[in-house]
């Protein structure tokens, strides 16, 4: 990459960077994420279609991953505005970058470029339990992904 490409990528990141701020400040909503009633029923029914499909020797974060943006799909989680839940950023260890955790992003669909990122990850060992288990387990790993939107952040 050239000097005035690697210019232009720079600009190109403010820009979206800003925008995204702006978006943010504009939603005077609040970000309030929570399950929905029917969210036991449905984990239940998400858990014994995974132990019908898969065998269970599997990463928590795709997991976790699968979890989420199909209970999205379903309608499960409720959201502050329409738009999609999904994998946004990973915590690792330091020492053998290990993924020890997994974020996740709310992408609006009236936004240019913001993704709201949830205050906190969600960690393996929380997760990790719960793949392969059953409806109570997911059911408690989506409580966890609503509450760690509690607190967000603006990411572009």
């Amino acid at each position: 990459m050239n000097e005035e490409q690697l210019a232009a990528f720079y600009a190109g990141n403010a820009r979206r960077w800003e925008t995204a701020k702006r978006e943010f400040a504009e939603r005077e909503h609040g970000w309030h994420f929570a399950l929905a009633p029917e969210a036991g029923r449905w984990a239940d029914s998400f858990a014994a279609a995974e132990a019908a499909a898969t065998g269970y020797a599997q990463d928590p974060s795709a997991w976790a991953t699968r979890l989420v943006e199909q209970a999205d799909a379903a309608g499960v989680i409720l959201k502050p505005e329409p738009g999609r839940i999904r994998s946004a950023y990973a915590h690792r260890d330091s020492r053998t970058e290990t993924e020890t955790a997994i974020g996740f992003g709310f992408s609006p669909d009236s936004s240019e470029v913001l993704v709201v990122h949830a205050g906190q990850a969600v960690p393996h060992n929380l997760i990790a339990p719960a793949v392969g288990s059953d409806g109570a387990a997911a059911l408690a790993v989506l409580r966890a992904v609503v509450d760690a939107f509690a607190t967000v952040t603006a990411f572009a």
